[in-house]
């Protein structure tokens, strides 16, 4: 079965409550089946105010079995700076 991004779709009205306001509702379905897979508000995807983020163990349709791309959405662990947690011995 071939790798599919979700089919996305932007809301017609704008939510304009929060601080900054949260814009259109941008929701996902799956590109086989049409089931619903998550939706986010734009402003939950500003670099100040980065909120969204999926399972990284979540990678199929729950109702298809589509596998899904979702790397974007997903969560990225930070890394390490390079000194620290690292004990040197002489």
């Amino acid at each position: 079965m071939k790798i599919r991004k979700p089919r996305r779709e932007r809301g017609k009205t704008p939510t304009r409550t929060g601080n900054p306001p949260l814009g259109y509702l941008i929701s996902f379905y799956c590109p086989t089946c049409g089931r619903h897979l998550f939706s986010h508000y734009e402003g939950d995807l500003t670099k100040e105010n980065y909120k969204f983020k999926i399972s990284n163990d979540w990678n199929y349709c729950s109702k298809c079995g589509q596998l899904l791309d979702l790397g974007e959405w997903k969560e990225i662990p930070e890394l390490m700076d390079a000194e620290e947690g690292i004990e040197w011995k002489d």
